[in-house]
């Protein structure tokens, strides 16, 4: 019995290529998953007094970080000074929100002048303090309701990576 092996060194993973594309689809990979998740926490941020030109939304924003480096990160974040407490919420028992913060809030809410909403504020501040609020959780949610998108996402992007080094 004879047996016969015969080895070719074929394909992008022989060339030298594999960095580039691995790095490329992970890349890629990165850029679509983050995407996803800044529209996922766009849709579940409340809108505010503001609305979604000037508001909270706003101010959410994705990146991808880190590009060519061997760590790519995707960020999706807001610059918005409340907005870790619309996340969070507020816990009973906490200090007053900031004076002249709700202001705006009251007028739209309660439509009232912003005399009667300076007023009134004080009011609403110190129930806030005392009994807080629930937080929207629209990071936090955004990202454990999607897992298996972003799972397959990235899944996707090793088939693709090991098919295109096989070529």
């Amino acid at each position: 019995m004879e047996m016969r092996v015969s080895i070719t060194q074929k394909g992008n993973i022989f060339a030298g290529k594999a960095p580039e594309i691995v790095q490329g689809k992970l890349l890629e990979a990165m850029y679509e998953a983050t995407a996803f998740l800044e529209r996922e926490v766009k849709s579940r941020t409340p809108k505010g007094v503001y609305g979604e030109k000037d508001g909270l939304v706003s101010t959410v924003q994705g990146k991808v970080a880190g590009i060519g480096t061997p760590v790519i990160k995707g960020i999706v974040a807001h610059q918005s000074k409340y907005g870790d407490v619309i996340e969070k919420g507020r816990t009973a028992g906490k200090t007053m929100p900031p004076e002249g913060y709700l202001i705006r809030w009251i007028q739209v809410k309660m439509g009232l002048s912003e005399y009667e909403a300076k007023r009134l504020e004080f009011v609403i501040r110190r129930k806030i303090g005392t009994r807080g609020f629930h937080g929207a959780q629209m990071f936090e949610h955004a990202l454990t309701d999607n897992w298996s998108r972003l799972q397959s996402i990235f899944d996707r992007c090793g088939f693709e990576i090991a098919r295109e080094l096989n070529q």
